[in-house]
């Protein structure tokens, strides 16, 4: 019996140094992620100084959505933007922003860039594909 408190103290001994390792070990680490997001808050509020008032922003959030709207009043800690489609005004706090992209031109939901050929540009092709052909054979010997 005596034998199995001997083993009891010295297992428990290093349960507790293991322990208190742990727990010595959890605030740096959290220090460290502060740290990284209080610089990422700068460099997203840096990014939104350049903007003008009005102007069209893709906005996606840490929670995995995006907002498209257009920028309001930059505070210490949030700014304001105006939803394209519902167009109410939020307040978002920078520690909330994930990344932030300049909009283009928003016409509705769903709208986005697409690729249109210009019929100039057409006639243009045209016209040199057929002047190449009558050179070709202007040009060659019969």
């Amino acid at each position: 019996m005596n034998r199995f408190f001997r083993v009891f103290r010295r297992k428990s001994f290093v349960y507790v140094a293991v322990a208190w390792a742990l727990i010595a070990i959890v605030p740096a680490s959290q220090a460290e992620s502060a740290a990284n997001i209080d610089k990422h808050t700068r460099k997203i509020e840096k990014r939104l100084s350049r903007f003008r008032p009005g102007t069209l922003l893709q906005v996606d959030l840490r929670n995995d959505t995006q907002t498209l709207g257009s920028l309001g009043a930059l505070s210490d800690a949030s700014f304001q933007l105006t939803n394209a489609d519902s167009n109410k005004t939020m307040t978002i706090s920078y520690s909330d922003v994930a990344q932030v992209k300049k909009g283009e031109e928003y016409v509705d939901a769903g709208s986005g860039r697409s690729f249109h050929v210009r019929p100039m540009v057409l006639a243009v092709i045209g016209v040199v594909a057929v002047g190449g052909a009558v050179a070709l054979v202007e040009t060659k010997p019969f």
